[in-house]
């Protein structure tokens, strides 16, 4: 009634003057006061649309100011779109006991003993195909690869998997990789991670697999293969 009581008093002054004469006063109310509240909604719409783009503009910037380089995401194991176009060597690279490279330094295999690229998934809660170094799945594109040897039963497993990945889209994704260590081209172990991704961030997903060190089923001459692929974010 608030809007509608002022256009009342002022079509019955232009009454009172004779200016509406044979006209219907209830549709010219109605349809004022249709106009207002429509001039009112979109003001609203165009004030809420306005505080979400600042919103999301004021939390990339925040984020790329806080973490410029890159973030770390950790993750321990559970049991348990194209093919890798960069397949990791199979020679061993120099040791890296002494240090452990920063994202922005993890660029292809780094790894003290033999990792290849393996082509099928043993996951049935896969959602994707295989991926290896140089794919892209869900906006995520990997870049690197620093695996860690500890002393184990068998001799030396892969317990620690660092996968470098950066988003190259322009839009933020959520996504949830998954890695699989493979022994002679069986699955063995993997982990997933949900995780969300700024446009041009970069991401170093840490997978442990600390039950590696207590196998006794593994030859100590056993090839060992990976890859990466994506799971279904809970």
């Amino acid at each position: 009634m608030s809007d509608v009581e002022p256009l009342i008093r002022r079509e019955l002054q232009w009454m009172a003057l004779g200016t509406l004469e044979d006209k219907d006063l209830a549709s010219i109310i109605i349809a004022k006061s249709r106009r207002r509240r429509l001039r009112r909604l979109a003001s609203m719409l165009i004030f809420g649309l306005s505080i979400s783009v600042i919103s999301i503009q004021g939390y990339v910037l925040a984020n790329n100011l806080l973490n410029p380089e890159s973030t770390t995401t950790s993750t321990t194991s559970s049991d348990t779109y194209e093919n890798s176009s960069v397949e990791p060597t199979s020679e061993p690279v120099a040791p890296t006991q002494n240090s452990s490279p920063t994202g922005a330094q993890i660029r292809g295999v780094i790894s003290d003993y033999p990792v290849t690229w393996e082509e099928s998934i043993g996951d049935l809660s896969a959602i994707s195909k295989a991926a290896g170094l140089g794919d892209t799945l869900g906006g995520l594109t990997a870049q690197g690869l620093y695996v860690t040897w500890s002393k184990c039963r068998v001799g030396v497993c892969p317990t620690t998997w660092t996968l470098s990945a950066r988003n190259k889209t322009e839009d933020i994704i959520f996504v949830a990789p998954s890695l699989m260590v493979y022994v002679d081209h069986s699955p063995l172990v993997s982990s997933s991670r949900p995780l969300s991704v700024i446009p041009g961030g970069n991401v170093n997903l840490v997978f442990t697999f600390p039950e590696l060190k207590d196998m006794t089923n593994v030859d100590d001459k056993a090839t060992w293969q990976w890859n990466w692929f994506l799971t279904v974010a809970r």
